[in-house]
């Protein structure tokens, strides 16, 4: 049975070959479960301490949040698919389960909602979690109209607007998988801030960073390289550095918690 937590946060198919290997290379380097590593970390505030290696499926509540929203699935959808091991498959199907029910197992509604928090610009997730051996059940995932119902919420240039909403809805599906924010505490100052999070070598914050990414993108990028150029360019996409890895480290615990 599926449970809603107290407190809420902010397709594909895989080849089994591939699936085989990262669960095989896994077994053979750990031996009990992990919940937090670089630049990332597991929801278990939230109950969900693994992520199943069963399909999931994106579904929506209305035609009008499938209409708006439902090309911003694909891209995280497919890369969680190919890259982890976890197919994620974004429907047309229609789902009225209300907020406060959990959907059927695996099944991941999404919203078109004006202010689900309350307040101005912000979307959140509603994630459940499997009683049974927390994993990470499915849930809702409310994302802010105002993103396109205001032309320029994010930035007065088109591509930054873009990027930033993609990165949006990519960082809620994060969370309904069982992501946290990694924030830390990098400058050692006592205190965990907005936007204080491990990055790469190219600049570039785990997607999961509190707010998206961790920093706004300042400009669109009109060259091929530098930070801000690269951050544009992964938009709507798990960094290969941090979230992936940890998405991986949520599949494996999934067996590793039944061992």
């Amino acid at each position: 049975m599926p449970r809603i937590p107290s407190r809420t946060v902010r397709a594909l198919t895989t080849l089994l070959g591939a699936l085989v290997g990262v669960l095989a290379l896994t077994a053979a380097t750990l031996t009990s479960p992990v919940y937090a590593g670089t630049g990332w970390k597991a929801l278990t505030t939230e109950g969900i301490y693994s992520l199943s290696p069963d399909p999931y499926e994106i579904v929506f509540a209305d035609t009008t949040a499938r209409s708006k929203l439902s090309k911003y699935f694909l891209l995280p959808a497919a890369q969680v698919t190919r890259s982890v091991g976890v197919p994620i498959t974004v429907t047309t199907t229609l789902d009225p389960t209300p907020l406060g029910t959990c959907p059927p197992r695996h099944r991941i509604i999404v919203h078109y909602l004006h202010q689900p928090m309350g307040q101005p610009g912000m979307s959140q997730a509603r994630p459940c979690y499997a009683t049974g051996n927390n994993s990470a059940w499915g849930g809702h995932l409310l994302m802010d109209s105002e993103y396109w119902t205001s032309p320029a919420w994010f930035s007065t240039d088109p591509a930054v607007n873009e990027a930033r909403r993609k990165d949006a809805a990519a960082h809620e599906l994060g969370h309904i998988l069982g992501l946290d924010h990694p924030n830390t505490d990098v400058d050692r100052d006592g205190i965990v801030e907005a936007g204080e999070c491990v990055k790469n070598t190219a600049g570039l914050k785990p997607l999961l960073c509190s707010p998206n990414r961790g920093n706004p993108l300042a400009r669109p990028a009109r060259t091929g390289s530098g930070p801000v150029a690269y951050n544009v360019m992964e938009a709507g996409r798990f960094s290969t550095d941090f979230d992936l890895p940890g998405l991986r480290q949520l599949l494996a615990n999934y067996t590793l918690r039944q061992s």
